[in-house]
């Protein structure tokens, strides 16, 4: 091969100069000259020099001191990785550090979704959130198969296995489906739905991990009954029978129901109507539902949660904030709850049952009523009060 032929192939001139040996030289030149070593040579070199100019225009990494840039699935968000694939920090687009991940085997930039990441260590999966904080301790299960070694965040709910078994959670930890052996498969929530397998059978759970109808049979018998009424020339809109339109049956509505406070073990939690654990046993105190929203206590500080698990006002007031006039210690238990009846407080049964304080008005605190909450007093003793925001208002 001429000098002139060798320039036409950079790369292959560039190896060349590093060889130092005439005959590996000349052998190599000798093969290159077949025309179909030709072929060959050229499109593998096509392959491994254009296929990377081709994902880095579709993917735009920041300029950083980090060798290894990736995009991930979150705008705006970048993985740093070493020369072997480990993760080493998720970078902005301004190619500063937000996140150090040099703690974890793993993570799937891929599934980044709602601001928690799914990272690995010691062969166990969590979550973390954009400031680095592990939201979702990394306790459990790797899954296998195609599908990769974690699940996204799909509308506020995580599909997770525990000891083999699977289960969902909430994106505060909270269990939303309790794990179980007896479930096989549990797709990613859509549309508030989720379809879940126990062997042959199929079902749906909405977010609160409650049972509930197939959207798609919905739809499908949706369209069947529209399509029957359209083909029918005695439907009611067209001869304003009444008797017809009455045999038109609506959907029978399902009535509301809330979850209830429940101890175990020291802690406290909330089960619905069957007894199933849908936020679990977490908190010191806790205060029964009421309008969505419960009071819940974590050592000495007061939040809210919501029928989903959800932490929707954060713990910020104090438990010994509450004035009030204490009860008549001579009063025995029936006594006062005799005058409670009176005062028609209306405690239900499962108000009752909340411990912590021997202090009836007490026991009315940190619950919503008219959205409103009462949350402490000032120092004159007066109340104070917030909505289902979390913003002060007043308790008259």
């Amino acid at each position: 091969m001429s000098q002139r032929s060798i320039q036409k192939w950079p790369i292959a001139g560039q190896i060349l100069s590093k060889r130092q040996s005439l005959p590996l030289l000349v052998s190599t030149l000798s093969l290159l000259q077949a025309p179909r070593l030709y072929l060959m040579a050229g499109v593998l070199l096509s392959t491994i020099f254009v296929m990377p100019t081709a994902e880095a225009a579709s993917c735009k990494t920041p300029k950083s001191y980090y060798k290894n840039v990736a995009c991930t699935a979150a705008s705006g968000y970048f993985l740093a990785v070493t020369d072997f694939g480990a993760p080493v920090a998720l970078i902005d687009n301004k190619g500063k550090r937000v996140v150090d991940l040099s703690r974890y085997q793993k993570v799937d930039a891929d599934k980044l979704s709602s601001g928690l990441l799914p990272v690995l260590r010691h062969g166990r999966v969590g979550y973390i959130n954009m400031q680095g904080r592990e939201v979702i301790p990394t306790i459990y299960d790797m899954f296998k198969g195609n599908g990769g070694w974690a699940r996204p965040v799909s509308e506020g709910r995580i599909v997770v296995k525990r000891n083999g078994d699977y289960g969902v959670i909430g994106t505060g930890n909270q269990t939303i489906v309790p794990f179980t052996s007896t479930i096989t498969d549990i797709d990613d929530y859509r549309g508030g739905v989720a379809r879940i397998r126990r062997n042959q059978s199929t079902s749906w759970l909405d977010k609160n991990g409650k049972t509930t109808s197939d959207p798609n049979a919905k739809n499908e018998n949706n369209e069947a009954m529209s399509a029957s009424n359209n083909a029918s020339p005695n439907n009611a809109a067209s001869n304003n029978d009444p008797m017809s339109a009455a045999q038109i049956k609506s959907p029978r509505s399902t009535p509301f129901t809330t979850l209830q406070p429940d101890q175990q073990d020291g802690r406290w939690g909330f089960v619905d109507d069957k007894n199933v654990t849908m936020i679990t046993y977490s908190f010191d105190e806790v205060r029964p539902f009421s309008e969505g929203l419960a009071g819940v206590r974590v050592n000495d500080k007061w939040g809210f949660v919501n029928l989903g698990g959800e932490l929707v006002i954060p713990f910020r007031f104090d438990n010994d904030g509450l004035i009030t006039d204490s009860v008549d210690s001579n009063k025995n238990e029936s006594s006062i709850k005799t005058e409670t009846n009176n005062e028609n407080l209306n405690l239900s049964e499962s108000e009752s049952n909340v411990k912590g304080t021997s202090n009836i008005e007490i026991e009315s605190a940190f619950i919503f009523e008219d959205n409103k909450a009462w949350v402490g007093n000032l120092k004159d003793g007066s109340k104070i009060c917030i909505d289902k925001e979390g913003t002060n208002v007043s308790c008259g």
